[in-house]
């Protein structure tokens, strides 16, 4: 069930936004509560197949999941396929589970490098505000396969120094889907 529901979202984001066919990739930031199944690694795979394909770029991914393996798990996905400087942003005060399943077993076991250090993890309200201000209006698509802790923050935040806009502005202007 999980596959077929990351892969109509992922889809239906990328023909809503015509960018398929279109010069110009689409723009996406992921959030995803990463660490305790496998929906969310798959579903990163195959938005880092659609970079490969020029067919989006890949603004940032933010974890909605309050654990350090969450961001490092992602960190190490990022570097395994060649994109260590996408953005990657840490949830605090958010969504504990109890579980880590897999993402713990990963990052413990010293398999995989990681480009970034644990301090190096954004705020995620801070850099969906960054990424969303550095855009052009209507063009960020947002996939979101988690818990909508970062979602809710960002559109209750006020004006920043990347843009004076409060939240739900900002994601007026600047999200087309």
């Amino acid at each position: 069930m999980f596959s077929k529901t990351i892969l109509s979202l992922i889809a239906s984001a990328m023909l809503f936004t015509g960018s398929v066919a279109a010069a110009e990739p689409v723009r996406i930031i992921f959030e995803t509560d990463m660490g305790n199944d496998v929906d969310d690694p798959l579903a990163l795979d195959m938005l880092y197949k659609a970079v490969d394909r020029g067919e989006i770029t890949l603004l940032g991914i933010l974890s909605s999941k309050d654990t350090e393996f969450s961001p490092r798990y992602i960190d190490m996905m990022n570097t395994w396929y060649g994109y260590p400087e996408i953005p990657v942003g840490r949830v605090r005060d958010g969504v504990v589970l109890k579980r880590d399943d897999y993402a713990r077993a990963v990052c413990e076991s010293g398999l995989f490098p990681r480009s970034r250090r644990d301090r190096d993890y954004g705020d995620p309200v801070t850099l969906y505000r960054r990424l969303l201000a550095e855009s052009p209006d209507s063009s960020v698509v947002v996939v979101s396969v988690g818990f909508s802790t970062n979602l809710g923050r960002l559109l209750e935040s006020r004006g920043d120094r990347y843009s004076p806009l409060d939240g739900i502005e900002l994601v007026k202007r600047k999200v087309k889907s």
